[in-house]
């Protein structure tokens, strides 16, 4: 297991000792082809602050792994927030995998987070998954009461002021300034309402959005740049977030590699549109996992595949024949 850890600069002898600044908790644990680093951004807060939490997992590539499922050993919390990060190239032949939380004490005193376990495996080889345990982390939790209730003094309360009463006169003008208030309130409801007619509010459809984000690959010039591999993870989440987008589906705790492949084998898409996913997904698997090095036609026809599941499931516009060149 390796710490990760900062240390401040030395002080004169004769300088006051300040109290040393909290970084939190960061541990890193290593088998293998995989390093797992478990960090929070406090050791010590208090019951009116979050804590935030983070599970990273390095891999070379070729090797799957399995993070913990969400919200698993985190009973004792409250999830505040929740985010699975899409895999990020970190290094040569090393891709990231990261979930992070924001979390919310119940009660003061003393958290343990007990151990997590992270799975992982040649990719093809899931019958002999290999584990990696962290540590229980200990996170304490502090009250915003003194230690020393006894001198705790709860003054008396106040008795009630009595307000002066107005004249007459001024109740009445209050009166009238209230109902001026109110009627021009409703005039401008009423003028709003007006205003945003149905069908003014924009919208862009969900194959519009991916046709920007390819136009926007393209413009990157990753393949003339030597970044295949980054072109291909890029693409994929393209068409993740089409798919998303267009078929209202959402799957935060499944890497993009294992939401196509489900959708490629599932009914929500027609038997057409299945076989052009999994030619996407085939071209994909060849470069991430198998060092395939493509040529220029088959990474044109990647990005072909991409582009016509998206020509083929486009929710059209009424009235028009959508036309897209990228």
């Amino acid at each position: 297991m390796l710490l990760c850890s900062c240390a401040g600069n030395k002080k004169g002898a004769d300088a006051p000792a300040a109290a040393p600044e909290d970084t939190g908790i960061c541990k890193t644990y290593e088998r293998g082809p995989v390093t797992v680093t478990v960090r929070t951004n406090r050791k010590e807060v208090t019951i009116a602050e979050r804590l935030e939490l983070t599970l990273e997992a390095d891999a070379e590539e070729g090797q799957e792994v399995k993070l913990p499922a969400f919200g698993e050993k985190l009973e004792q919390f409250g999830i505040v927030d929740y985010r699975t990060s899409q895999p990020e190239l970190v290094g040569k032949g090393r891709v990231r995998l990261r979930k992070s939380y924001v979390l919310e004490p119940f009660l003061s005193g003393t958290y343990k987070i007990p151990p997590m376990t992270v799975e992982f495996w040649k990719k093809g080889d899931d019958a002999n998954p290999h584990q990696i345990e962290t540590e229980e982390l200990e996170v304490h939790v502090k009250s915003l009461l003194p230690e020393d209730l006894s001198n705790l003094t709860i003054a008396d309360i106040a008795p009630p002021l009595e307000l002066p009463r107005p004249p007459l006169r001024w109740a009445w003008g209050a009166v009238a300034v209230g109902v001026l208030v109110v009627g021009l309130l409703w005039w401008l409801l009423w003028w709003e309402h007006r205003r945003r007619r149905p069908g003014e509010i924009a919208h862009i459809p969900a194959h519009e959005i991916a046709y920007m984000e390819l136009q926007r690959l393209v413009s990157e010039n990753l393949i003339e740049k030597g970044e295949i591999k980054l072109f291909y993870l890029k693409i994929s989440g393209v068409l993740r977030r089409y798919i998303e987008n267009r078929f209202r589906l959402h799957a935060p705790e499944r890497t993009t590699e294992e939401f196509l492949a489900e959708l490629g084998t599932g009914e929500v898409l027609e038997g057409k549109h299945r076989t052009l996913l999994r030619t996407f997904l085939t071209h994909c698997d060849l470069v991430k996992f198998a060092e395939h090095q493509p040529s220029t036609a088959e990474i044109q026809q990647t990005f072909d595949s991409c582009k016509a599941f998206i020509a083929e499931t486009e929710e059209p516009a009424p009235g028009s024949t959508p036309t897209h060149a990228v």
